[in-house]
């Protein structure tokens, strides 16, 4: 990350109360001389008065570490160890979701599943170094693997309450893709049947752990903006899936059935959550759909929306009854592709793209001046972040603020149900085998 026209922000690793808690135990002599160990691990060096004492500590550590270890059966003492499985291997899992479940600490990918014949397993070998990931034509021999723990859901959202409900009777964790139902009702039924398997369910608003939206947490803590939030808006004009495919057989992204709408349930759920997790949630919710003009789909091809922010303890700064407006248009009408994100407040505003993982933040004070940009590098795998600290949480070792739940999903839900009702004549479970009484298709 690159922050121009302010100060470097550079923030050093905090020492491990763990390895300070050895030390102590071992060499109690060190924190006599060098009381700030506790607060800078860079001193612990200086705190020794002879590179013997040195030495013979550091074998003294490593040999606590190592008895602990042999105890476990060679893995780390770290407490998260967690074998992820995952259900559905498309397009995303190649490079944004899958890795990171063998690359992230603590982790490892012990099983796959697809319905292909034989694709699974061609899937695990191309993709999971080791040999040791067992590829899965069915679901029920998947969770039957040997010592599986959690299990991501990445199929099309048409297909997680019943992967759902035997992840839950199988007493796995589960981390599902958003918007995780295709409408509140069946998102609320999600939550309820992990809530009754006493399982977690965390669900992959994977935008929340950006490094750009955490810093933006930041620059709006630091009263760029001013003291408050005033208003969001929102705007996407273009497309993620391209026009001209075959009316008769349509990507699922565009099949209510698969999907529980268009493609605002692809990517309008990841902005909506995105101003819940900054700002708070979003109440007084109005808006409309249409189609606009795509007549070889079935669902809305234009969306907008309009509403406030209610209260929330969890706001980076306070933001109840700030304005939202938002606007999606994936109609092709223009050739313009749009994609701004901005919060404003009485100092200024904060402006950037709304679904990219890497472009910059733009500071402007109030006579829309730029005053300061940060810049990102583009992450290997956007996923990452957030599976890794869905993995931390699953095994006790830390609980990130940005992770995201149920109640999270179902609050986007509710959202997204409120300015899609009147296109689909109500949001109900099924509403999608009804496409005949849609009034939006009239």
């Amino acid at each position: 990350m690159k922050e121009f026209q302010n100060r470097g922000f550079v923030q050093q690793p905090p020492t491990s109360p763990l390895l300070l808690c050895m030390l102590q135990i071992l060499m109690p002599g060190v924190f006599q001389i060098c009381p700030l160990l506790s607060l800078n691990s860079n001193l612990f060096l200086s705190a020794f008065q002879s590179r013997r004492r040195f030495l013979s500590s550091t074998v003294a550590v490593a040999s606590l570490f190592m008895s602990d270890s042999l105890q476990t059966g060679g893995r780390s003492s770290n407490p998260a160890n967690i074998r992820w499985g995952i259900v559905g291997l498309g397009d995303v899992t190649a490079k944004k979701s899958g890795p990171p479940f063998f690359k992230c600490n603590g982790s490892s990918l012990v099983a796959v599943m697809r319905r292909s014949p034989g694709k699974a397993a061609e899937w695990a070998q191309r993709m999971v170094p080791g040999g040791q990931c067992v590829g899965y034509d069915n679901l029920d021999d998947f969770l039957r693997h040997d010592g599986l723990d959690a299990v991501y859901i990445a199929t099309p959202p048409g297909q997680h309450a019943d992967i759902c409900r035997k992840v839950a009777a199988a007493g796995k964790a589960v981390y599902v893709e958003k918007p995780v139902g295709r409408c509140a009702a069946e998102t609320r039924e999600i939550v309820s049947c992990m809530e009754a398997a006493g399982k977690p369910l965390y669900t992959a608003y994977i935008s929340r752990a950006y490094e750009r939206t955490q810093t933006l947490r930041r620059l709006l803590r630091e009263g760029y903006i001013g003291a408050r939030v005033e208003s969001v808006e929102y705007k996407f004009q273009g497309n993620i899936v391209p026009h001209g495919f075959d009316k008769d057989s349509p990507p699922w992204r565009l099949i209510a059935e698969q999907a529980g709408g268009g493609e605002v349930m692809d990517i309008g759920c990841h902005i909506v959550d995105r101003i819940d997790y900054l700002c708070g949630p979003l109440m007084d919710v109005d808006g409309m759909a249409e189609n606009k003009n795509s007549p070889f789909q079935q669902v809305e091809d234009f969306v907008s929306l309009q509403a406030k922010v209610g209260p929330s303890s969890w706001a980076a700064i306070p933001s109840e009854g700030a304005t939202v407006a938002c606007e999606w248009d994936f109609s092709g009408t223009s050739n313009e592709t749009v994609d701004e994100f901005v919060i404003s407040g009485p100092n200024g505003c904060i402006k950037m793209a709304g679904m990219s993982p890497s472009l910059p933040i733009s500071v402007y004070d109030n006579s829309n001046k730029l005053v300061k940009q940060v810049e990102f590098a583009m992450p290997d795998h956007t996923a990452q972040p957030l599976i890794q600290a869905v993995t931390d949480d699953l095994g006790g070792v830390d609980k990130a603020p940005f992770l995201s739940f149920g109640d999270n999903a179902v609050r986007a839900s509710e959202v997204l149900d409120k300015i899609l009702d009147p296109y689909y004549g109500g949001r109900e479970i099924g509403f999608w085998a009804r496409s005949e009484s849609w009034p939006g298709k009239h």
